[in-house]
């Protein structure tokens, strides 16, 4: 019989699930459809997984097996499913470290007991990681092969896109080329760079929570980890470590760092937009004026406001009128640089701070920010949605932000009172 060999071309998208019991199963294909939005293919026995995948064993990402089944009994269908390299977490009703022991070999991702329905939960977040791991990025320094080969094995078991790098110097120039890391397992002894410099290196651009570090080593004790956290690393493994722990502490570091990013994000930006708020933009925008005081370069700010907004929300509703408001935000966010401040001010108000702009170029970049919104008919449901903007614009640095900010918002208010649709200069 000639094996026939599969080519993925497409990004995997469902979950499988290996279970005779239709109930258990049933429950899990629905909470995880309504939790993550992710559909699952459900199979009773071995014979009809082994055939469907077969054929077809790019679709998964991951995989949710019962390792009893009626003609496997003894698990093999965990052999089967991790031998097509799909990412295998175990349902079991037995928890004997030797049974426990012989998964692991499997290189499975975790197993979760099944007579317990509160883990479905556990399997939730799992499922939801390992999708999450496809677009995660992990450095792994270490001069020894056998250790980073054993670290991509573990890693690629969990969908992580794994790289590597066999001296700290070499770690340092791939962190700092490809702002995409997420997190970095470094081992102490290297040749050209150590990993306690690395780690200190590292930290000079990155906080712990935007980069998190492993120290990894084999030799040493308890003063080997200190070395590690007091340079910089979030956390130390001691080599050799159970698989079991080394995704416990991959798994945390890079979900608090997650976290840190979303709490900081929720902080920063407009709940509705997604753009920076009132908050953000003093924020960030007194950081860009003292750096254009200490440069001398130029500065512009501008307020945007939708016209007849109000008149808005009374014909279609509110609903409608936040989408209106993201629509905007979505233009300006596109049209201005990256380094400029981009903010939603309160309601339909939006204001902007632009760096290094040439004086003959802001009447032509700020009309055509009117003239864009002008043009643009905004699709609702059926609604089809004409609106304007007026702007003002405070075309010089000023002595604070503050007072160009005020200046800006009479210019607005000049634009308003002239007949809205316009754009209006500070001298």
């Amino acid at each position: 019989m000639v094996k026939k060999i599969i080519e993925c071309t497409t990004r995997p998208t469902k979950v499988l699930i290996v279970e005779d019991s239709m109930t258990f199963a049933g429950i899990l294909k629905r909470c995880i459809k309504s939790s993550l939005d992710v559909e699952s293919l459900v199979f009773v026995d071995y014979a009809s997984t082994e055939e469907y995948l077969n054929n077809n064993e790019c679709e998964f990402f991951a995989a949710l097996l019962d390792i009893n089944l009626p003609d496997a009994p003894n698990g093999e269908v965990v052999d089967l499913v991790v031998g097509k390299k799909i990412p295998s977490i175990v349902f079991t009703g037995e928890l004997s470290d030797d049974l426990r022991d012989i998964m692991w070999a499997k290189r499975i991702v975790d197993y979760v007991p099944k007579e317990n329905f509160g883990n479905i939960e556990h399997v939730i977040n799992l499922v939801d990681r390992l999708r999450k791991n496809i677009n995660t990025k992990v450095l792994v320094v270490d001069d020894s092969s056998t250790s980073r080969n054993l670290c991509r094995a573990l890693l690629d078991v969990c969908n992580f896109q794994v790289i590597e790098a066999v001296n700290g110097q070499e770690g340092l120039d791939l962190v700092n080329s490809d702002d995409e890391i997420r997190l970095v397992i470094a081992d102490h002894y290297m040749p050209v760079m150590d990993g306690l410099t690395l780690v200190k290196e590292i930290r000079r651009k990155f906080s712990k929570s935007r980069l998190p570090i492993i120290g990894l080593s084999g030799v040493g004790g308890a003063t080997t980890s200190a070395y590690f956290l007091k340079a910089g690393a979030n956390d130390y493994i001691h080599k050799p470590f159970l698989t079991e722990e080394f995704y416990c502490r991959v798994s945390h570091n890079i979900e608090n760092s997650e976290y840190i990013t979303t709490i900081k994000k929720m902080s920063d930006n407009d709940y509705l937009t997604g753009i920076y708020n009132r908050r953000s933009f003093f924020k960030y925008g007194e950081k860009l004026f003292s750096q254009q005081q200490r440069s001398g370069a130029t500065l512009v700010a501008a307020m945007i406001d939708i016209d007849e907004f109000k008149a808005c929300n009374d014909k279609y509703g509110h609903i409608i009128g936040d989408e209106v408001i993201k629509v905007v935000a979505d233009l300006l966010n596109n049209r201005f640089r990256k380094g400029d401040v981009v903010s939603r001010f309160g309601g339909e108000e939006f204001c902007v701070l632009c760096a290094d702009m040439k004086a003959d170029e802001i009447q032509q970049v700020f009309e055509s920010v009117r003239d864009d919104i002008e043009k643009r008919t905004i699709v609702v449901g059926k609604h089809e949605i004409l609106l304007t903007v007026s702007i003002g614009v405070c075309a010089k640095t000023m002595s604070s932000l503050d007072e160009m900010i005020e200046v800006s918002d009479k210019k607005l208010y000049e634009a308003k009172n002239k007949g809205r649709n316009q754009v209006c200069y500070s001298a």
